[in-house]
């Protein structure tokens, strides 16, 4: 199938910071991701798809969290899956994972630290990045209480500044926004908006999609069925709700046509 709007020739000159190439995975026998390729840019795009198509899997192979079964990945062209470019291109990306656990008798202060030590920072740097980002994402009050006294949304809070405490080239987000009260979310949105780097998240959110997307993935049944510039996801829902009574307007629409298409051709 050809993909919608493919980008032009100029934005795909442009330097990439991930390139996949024929990504496919299975567990089990069933097939979870097949063939999946674009290129990322320094940008925000958003990585959206019903439950089950696949999101998550994509993410963490990007992260170099779990090796394609079929396919190539290349973190600002190194391989994350060989051997002697694995530690450094891990350097160049962070994940927020959509579930995240963390040790509950450590402090705020000490999982984000500790976590961008691992990943390269010296420690008095860590520790200051730390308090940076846990200052951004609301919780420099809480910075020096432990894990297991935090809420729900704390946690998730908790693990975006992990993501951002080594300034990583290549950021992955994970339905970010789940667990978050408008302000919380407020705050997420603005960081996000406000970053100079490589951003793909997914979410069931579309004001997430609308607020700081410049550019969308559809993934359906493990495959990408769409990728382009948001507003063209938006001017595929008018044409929809102009022609049909009942659907839901701009990015929702839009999002529900092109995967309903995709199942059609695929009868």
């Amino acid at each position: 199938m050809t993909l919608h709007g493919r980008h032009t020739e100029d934005e795909q000159a442009m330097k990439s910071t991930v390139e996949t190439v024929g990504i496919g995975h299975s567990y089990s026998g069933r097939v979870a991701l097949a063939d999946v390729t674009f290129s990322l840019s320094p940008g925000t795009t958003a990585l959206v798809g019903v439950n089950g198509a696949g999101k998550s899997t994509l993410l963490r192979i990007i992260a170099g969290a779990l090796k394609p079964g079929a396919g190539s990945i290349r973190l600002l062209d190194l391989d994350p899956y060989r051997l002697r470019e694995r530690r450094t291109a891990l350097r160049h990306v962070a994940l927020m994972p959509q579930l995240a656990v963390f040790p509950p008798n450590m402090t705020v202060l000490e999982v984000v630290s500790f976590i961008g030590w691992m990943r390269g920072l010296k420690a008095h740097r860590a520790s200051d990045r730390a308090m940076r980002v846990i200052e951004q994402v609301g919780l420099g009050d809480r910075a020096h209480e432990k894990v297991k006294s935090l809420s729900g949304g704390m946690v998730r809070r908790v693990a975006l500044a992990q993501a951002l405490v080594s300034e990583p080239d290549v950021l992955l987000l994970d339905e970010p926004s789940t667990g978050l009260d408008p302000e919380q979310r407020r705050i997420m949105v603005r960081l996000i908006q406000g970053l100079e780097t490589t951003v793909l998240f997914s979410s069931h959110v579309i004001e997430d999609v609308a607020d700081v997307a410049d550019r969308v993935l559809v993934l359906e049944e493990g495959r990408l069925v769409f990728d382009d510039h948001l507003s063209a996801l938006e001017a595929m829902g008018a044409q929809a709700t102009s022609s049909s009574q009942g659907q839901s307007p701009g990015i929702e629409a839009g999002f529900l046509r092109v995967v309903s298409r995709n199942r059609e051709n695929r009868k």
